[in-house]
C-alpha cells in the first residue's frame, strides 16, 4: 500500500491551479467535452480488436490526432484515452508497460492537442468483490488509487470515474480516487437505462448521486445512455445534485460495415439540439459518448455558441 509520505510527494506535482480554474468554469458555464476515444480507435482500419490503451505508447500520433480533431471541433474539455488503463485492465489486455507509463503517455497525448482542460478517464477495473474487508476490495481500491495517482501526477485537471453501472463497482473506485486526489476534483458518471436507473443494480439516479457526493464526488452525471434517457435524467440530476451535472449519451449500438469494421449511426443534429435542452435544464458539462465523432462535437459546439 502506498505510504502517506509517498502519496504526499506525488501530490506536490498535481495541477491545482488548473483544477481550481476548471471547477470555477464548471460552476459558471456549460462546457463541451470531447467525444469518445475507444470507438474512434476501434474504427481505425484493422483495429477492432486492439485495446484502446495500447495506442497510447504504440501509436501516440493516432491518439494525438483524434484529440486534435476534437479540439478543432470545439471541445473545451479533453478526456484521456485511459478508460481501461488500470493495472488489472492492462494485464487482462496483455499490455506490458506499467499503469504509470500508459497513463502518463495518455496525458501527454491529450496535452499535445492544447485543449483548455484535460480530464483523466477511469473506468471499472474488473475486480469483483463481496466484502469491504476482503482482499479483492483492497486490490480494487489500490488499482484505482494507482491509476488516479498516475493521471494526477501527469498533470490532469481532474479525474472522471465513468460508465459505472452499480454502487458496488463505484465504491472501491471512489475510495481509491479519494485516496489519491488530495483535494483534486473527482467526477463520477453513471451508465443508466431508459428509466434513469443504474444498469447494474437498478438504483435510481437520485440515490446514486447522493452516494457519490457523500463519498467525495465534485461533479456527477450520466454517460453511455440514449439521448432520450439523458433528456429525462438531466432535470432529475439537477434537482438531486449539489455539485455540477454532466451528461454524455452515446450514438447507439454499432453496426458491422461492409469491410468488417464497426460503424455507428451518428446523428450530430440530434446531439446539437439535445445539448441546448441539457444546458437549459442546468447541465454544466455536455458531450457525446461511444459512437460519436468530431462531427458531433462540432455540431454541439455550434449549437452552444
Amino acid at each position: 500500500m502506498q505510504s502517506r509520505d509517498s502519496a504526499n510527494d506525488s501530490a506536490e506535482y498535481y495541477n491545482r491551479a488548473g483544477a481550481a480554474e476548471f471547477m470555477r468554469r464548471l460552476s459558471d458555464e456549460t462546457l463541451l467535452m470531447q467525444g469518445p476515444m475507444g470507438s474512434m480507435l476501434m474504427s481505425e482500419p484493422g483495429a477492432e480488436d486492439i485495446p484502446p490503451a495500447f495506442w497510447n505508447l504504440a501509436e501516440p500520433q493516432t491518439v494525438r490526432r483524434i484529440h486534435q480533431l476534437y479540439e478543432a471541433a470545439g471541445a473545451q474539455v479533453l478526456l484521456t484515452n485511459t478508460f481501461q488503463a488500470s493495472a488489472p485492465a492492462l494485464e487482462r489486455d496483455g499490455i506490458a508497460p506499467s499503469a504509470a507509463e500508459v497513463n502518463r503517455a495518455a496525458v501527454d497525448n491529450a496535452r499535445a492537442a492544447h485543449g483548455e482542460v484535460v480530464v483523466g478517464s477511469i473506468g471499472p477495473c474488473g475486480i469483483e468483490w463481496m466484502r469491504e474487508d476482503s482482499p479483492e476490495f483492497r486490490a480494487a481500491r489500490a488499482a484505482y488509487r494507482e491509476q488516479a495517482t498516475a493521471l494526477l501526477t501527469a498533470g490532469v485537471d481532474a479525474v472522471m470515474l465513468e460508465t459505472f453501472c452499480s454502487i458496488r463497482d463505484l465504491q472501491p473506485a471512489l475510495a481509491g480516487a479519494v485516496d489519491a486526489a488530495w483535494g483534486m476534483p473527482i467526477m463520477v458518471s453513471f451508465a443508466i437505462n431508459e428509466d434513469g436507473e443504474l444498469l447494474g443494480d437498478g438504483l435510481t439516479i437520485e440515490g446514486a448521486v447522493v452516494f457519490a457526493e457523500k463519498h467525495g464526488a465534485h461533479a456527477v452525471g450520466v454517460n453511455c445512455c440514449s439521448i432520450a434517457a439523458a433528456d429525462a435524467a438531466v432535470p432529475r440530476l439537477v434537482r438531486a445534485a449539489r455539485t455540477p451535472v454532466m451528461v454524455r449519451p452515446n450514438a447507439g449500438l454499432p453496426l458491422r460495415a461492409e469491410d468488417g469494421s464497426l460503424a455507428w449511426h451518428e446523428e450530430p443534429l440530434s446531439f446539437a439540439n439535445a445539448c441546448i435542452r441539457w444546458r437549459e435544464a442546468g447541465a454544466h458539462l455536455v458531450g457525446a459518448c461511444c459512437g460519436a465523432t468530431p462531427r458531433t462535437t462540432a455540431a454541439m459546439s455550434d449549437a452552444l455558441l
